[in-house]
């Protein structure tokens, strides 16, 4: 079999596949193709905390920084690459006790 040949079935069985996951999973194709602005509520030891509107993609991290950071001397007990994942629209983010 020639080499372009087998590239291109592999090519398009991940494609196939790819495609078949995003259509099992819509809220996953929600988040990626989403350009609407999210609403998401932060809770904790951050000066402001509130509702807040985000760009989609947005995450912890970016939703800290708009609620004026974390309160001097605030210990957040989460885990980093949790801050670092993109938010929901309607999310809670609960950093601890104020």
């Amino acid at each position: 079999m020639n080499p372009i040949w087998l590239r291109r079935i592999v090519l398009f069985v991940v494609l196939l596949s790819g495609l078949y996951y995003l259509k099992e999973n819509p809220d996953l194709r929600k988040r990626i193709y989403s350009e609407a602005p999210i609403r998401v509520k932060i809770e904790g030891p951050v000066v402001n905390p509130g509702v807040y509107t985000l760009e989609a993609g947005s995450n912890g991290n970016d939703l800290i920084e708009i609620a004026g950071g974390t309160l001097p001397g605030a210990q957040i007990k989460m885990e980093d690459s949790i801050l670092e994942q993109p938010l929901e629209d309607g999310q809670v983010l609960n950093l601890g006790k104020r």
